[in-house]
């Protein structure tokens, strides 16, 4: 099966919200047939600086056919990064 990984704002917004938008998102990437693959459910086994994550979050980017992003994505600056990286290699982008 495809993975698509899910992109979407996760900074400054209470956690109820993102888990709801990711949760949303995960949902309507399976119905396209997709695995998803959230952010929020990586194992993240590193320091927590917002380098960190995005550097490991990235790395399973890159490893998907696909990357969905959520409505918010350009008001996200790790998400404007993941989707301008996802163009640049060639991944198929999926507007919610």
């Amino acid at each position: 099966m495809k993975k698509c990984y899910i992109a979407g704002k996760i900074g400054d917004l209470p956690m109820a919200e993102v888990k709801a938008n990711f949760e949303r998102a995960k949902r309507k990437v399976d119905l396209l047939g997709l695995y998803p693959v959230s952010p929020l459910e990586l194992p993240h086994d590193h320091g927590k600086t917002w380098s960190d994550y995005m550097r490991e979050d990235l790395t399973e980017m890159l490893k998907c056919d696909y990357v969905f992003a959520c409505y918010n994505w350009r008001k996200s600056p790790g998400a404007t990064i993941e989707i301008n990286l996802a163009l640049q290699v060639g991944l198929n982008i999926i507007h919610e």
